[in-house]
């Protein structure tokens, strides 16, 4: 019984002398970047909008993205952008025309739709550019066919990780941060997958006409999560095919509709009031893997000419 009445020993309240005192936490920084390049941008070339250099101390995460394209009298001839390290193309792009097809909507007051996350910030696995201490964040503009006729801006979303809380968070150094999924200096990349076809022209009327088609090796791996469309006047389907597995989805009639009016797929424009959707399971699970993968319109038995098609999803190399 007396045993039963011994008080509980309690931890003193304040630690022994001579106990060094705790790590002291970072703080992670939010930084919100903005660039502009006035007109004429000439035709086909690029231009870096937004040239930011990773502070010593600290590794930056890059989660979103939105610019605000060139428009002048009815006219806008900004092609796409480009995150890039150093001048070191990543490959993630995106269409960035003012007229329907600006993929990044810069999210101000006069936008429908909000600014593109790229993936979720502050998650271990995510796909977000990753960028070491002392690096170049890039954001890069190219003009299409013609030269830019009005100013163009950009912002970007970045966190900047001091190194306790890169290795709370994801635990690396911030010397390996770029080396982790999503990052710039991957040996084996798993990264963002961006691309487009831009104003494609039909040549096989009311058949199937491949607007988009890349080839996929073996040692790589692409899954779509989003498509987003901006019909001609003469669209009226789309799908997508897997070339070696003779894939397709959807895999009947009428399969997506994309009727200038009537548009399954909407592009997720500034302008728009939708955005872009994401695909359904199963077609957002298929992995195409050493084969073509293409993306088949069709039109309804005229040229169609101005539809352009923007893809989003995950790449990874397995070699």
């Amino acid at each position: 019984m007396a045993s039963l009445l011994k008080k509980r020993s309690v931890p003193p309240r304040n630690p022994p002398r001579g106990t060094p005192p705790p790590p002291s936490r970072g703080t992670v920084k939010y930084v919100e970047l903005y660039g502009t390049v006035a007109g004429g941008l000439g035709a086909g070339l690029s231009s870096n909008i937004i040239d930011y250099q990773v502070p010593d101390g600290h590794c930056a995460e890059l989660f979103a993205v939105g610019v605000q394209p060139d428009f002048l009298a009815g006219a806008s001839n900004l092609l796409d952008t480009e995150i890039a390290n150093d001048a070191k193309r990543s490959g993630v792009k995106f269409l960035t025309n003012h007229l329907g097809k600006n993929a990044l909507p810069y999210g101000d007051r006069l936008s429908k739709q909000p600014i593109r996350m790229l993936d979720f910030p502050m998650r271990p696995g995510n796909l977000t550019p990753k960028f070491n201490e002392g690096m170049k964040l890039q954001i890069v503009i190219t003009a299409g066919a013609a030269p830019t006729v009005g100013t163009v801006r950009a912002r970007a979303k970045v966190l900047l990780y001091e190194p306790v809380d890169v290795a709370t968070v994801f635990g690396c150094l911030i010397s390996n941060f770029a080396t982790l999924p999503g990052g710039v200096s991957q040996a084996l990349p798993q990264i963002l997958f961006t691309d487009y076809a831009n104003a494609v022209t039909t040549t096989t009327l009311a058949k199937w006409f491949d607007a988009y088609s890349k080839h996929i090796n073996d040692y790589e791996q692409v899954v779509l999560s989003h498509i987003g469309v901006l019909p001609d006047g003469r669209s009226d389907a789309l799908k997508l095919y897997d070339h070696r597995q003779k894939w397709e989805a959807p895999e009947y009639e009428p399969y997506f509709k994309i009727l200038d009016v009537v548009n399954a797929l909407p592009f997720g424009d500034d302008d728009d009031n939708q955005p872009t959707q994401k695909l359904p399971s199963p077609v957002s699970e298929h992995v195409y893997t050493n084969t073509d993968m293409k993306v088949q319109i069709r039109d309804d038995g005229a040229v169609a000419s101005t539809a352009s098609i923007m893809l989003y999803g995950t790449y990874r190399r397995l070699r």
